[in-house]
């Protein structure tokens, strides 16, 4: 069987100003026509499907077109998307005819003019291989799973964990589903149940609390066979689209096990809504945990804290302030050993070109946004340069080459701030390790992150705080401007409680 392979992964925050161009796409990850074929150092789904097909033998010819990725940020532009649209067609038109198309999406993807640029994909691959050929899509969890996806796909295949650790055993999943259907070995009915609510992301774990159960009934009903194979999406919550919502989707051969299944899981994911709650710190309120064990000596482990609210991996700038105001306005300067990042590139710039030693006087913070705030001056001295390049190890794609751009380590008395050209995923200690900083060493280390850093963190500390800080992907939901999304939604409208209330 011919089997064309690629993705187009990006994940939108409508309520950002950053916007990803083609060369966001080049600079994150980046692979056409035979270099997907190549072996991956990232341990991605592409690293899947290559798997999949290895194991098949020479039953299955992969037929390359294009797999790239970018950081979050805001609505796309509409000439990135055509330009990314653009490649895909010349590849899929290269390609000739296939049997098969396995392609990875992230699925909260927006452009400035479509709610659904990953909707928009679709039609673009199903236009070129025909009605007929089957299509299977992997899904990130935090998809907002739409009916034109739905109505175009053969399959949609999502991850099963939060943080994401299993981005290519999704994808050997999904090839391992799509061969199965090529060989006319299973002809799935996909059913799809929206749920109208949205839940911090920093409660979407899987290893623990309301998500971990509703994944063990969920692989319960695939080995009772109640269902071929179940997805559940927690949608990113900051996406004001007209078809917003989490959601559950279940094939099976059998469609009336498919549609009960989904409507089983649908209502249960609705039955747990409150307990998705999170709870909050101020910046003044971990300092005094910081004051509580500054004597005598360091605490035994470093006090982590998340400034989701600006996380580059939910789209939102990177480029807050407002922690290190805040730690500055405490004096956490001449108290502890804090690590903060940032993203400023007039900022890093003008530190790198200061050079390592030098003394600097920089303005810092909302290059990008200034809807949550304004530039910080600060005096420090310039502890690093680098080029900003380092390979994660298991906070987001284990192997995958980060790319900040040129960034530079300014130190503020005893706080160090990583100034960087461009955003990239926080969450992985070999960030700060890249550029001379152990977090294991520091009092306090700052992540822009909601839950993905947890799977490297969690490793040095379990004394792990999110904030209450502003910002475009805040946890705080009733703080943002949502004017478009479908009502009533929980947790902006009142439901009622009583029997018989399952979602639509």
């Amino acid at each position: 069987m011919k089997i064309a392979i690629g993705g187009l992964i990006q994940e939108s925050n409508t309520f950002s100003e950053s916007r990803s161009e083609l060369s966001d796409f080049r600079n994150y990850y980046f692979k056409l026509g035979g270099e997907l074929l190549e072996p991956q150092q990232a341990d991605n789904e592409l690293a899947g499907f290559l798997q999949a097909a290895a194991a098949e033998g020479p039953d299955v010819e992969l037929a390359p077109t294009l797999f790239t990725q970018a950081v979050s940020s805001g609505p796309v532009p509409r000439r990135t998307l055509d330009d990314l649209k653009r490649l895909l067609s010349e590849r899929l038109d290269a390609i000739g005819g296939c049997d098969g198309v396995l392609f990875s999406l992230h699925g909260a993807w927006v452009a400035e003019d479509n709610d659904d640029a990953d909707e928009e994909i679709v039609r673009l691959i199903r236009s070129r291989v025909g009605p007929d050929v089957p299509i299977v899509a992997t899904l990130d969890s935090h998809a907002n799973v739409t009916r034109g996806i739905v109505r175009l796909v053969d399959g949609i295949v999502g991850y099963r964990t939060f943080p994401h650790t299993d981005y290519a055993e999704t994808g050997r999943r999904a090839a391992r589903l799509l061969f199965r259907i090529v060989r006319g070995e299973t002809k799935p009915h996909l059913r799809m149940k929206k749920v109208p609510m949205i839940v911090p992301a920093e409660r979407h774990e899987t290893s623990r609390g309301p998500m971990a159960e509703l994944w063990a009934e969920a692989l319960a009903g695939e080995r009772d066979g109640r269902s071929g194979l179940a997805s559940l999406f927690l949608v990113q919550p900051w996406l004001d689209v007209a078809e917003m919502g989490c959601s559950v989707v279940v094939m099976d051969d059998d469609p009336g096990k498919a549609e009960a299944e989904a409507e089983r899981l649908a209502a249960l994911m609705w039955s747990k809504r409150d307990r998705f709650r999170i709870g909050l710190r101020r910046v003044d309120e971990v300092a005094a945990l910081l004051e509580a064990g500054a004597s005598p000596g360091r605490a035994a482990a470093p006090i982590v804290v998340s400034d989701s609210a600006d996380s580059p991996g939910a789209g939102s700038p990177g480029d807050s302030n407002y922690v290190l105001r805040e730690l500055l306005r405490l004096g956490a300067d001449r108290k502890w050993s804090c690590l903060l990042s940032m993203v400023d590139p007039e900022a890093a710039m003008a530190a790198a070109a200061a050079g390592e030693g030098s003394a600097v006087k920089l303005r810092v913070g909302h290059s990008i946004s200034r809807a949550y705030g304004e530039p910080l001056a600060i005096e420090g001295t310039v502890a690093r340069v680098g080029d900003g390049k380092f390979r994660f190890g298991g906070g987001t794609v284990a192997g995958l080459e980060a790319n900040m751009g040129r960034c530079a380590v300014v130190r503020i008395g005893a706080v160090s701030l990583l100034l960087m050209e461009r955003p990239t995923f926080t969450g992985d200690p070999a960030m700060y390790r890249s550029v001379g900083l152990e977090p294991a060493d520091a009092d306090l280390v700052l992540v822009k992150s909601a839950a993905q850093f947890r799977a490297e963190y969690e490793k040095l500390t379990d004394r792990i705080y999110i904030l209450d800080t502003p910002g475009a992907s805040t946890a705080n939901l009733a703080g943002l401007p949502f004017k478009r999304i479908p009502r009533p939604m929980y947790p902006f409208d009142d439901f009622p409680t009583s029997k018989g209330d399952e979602p639509q």
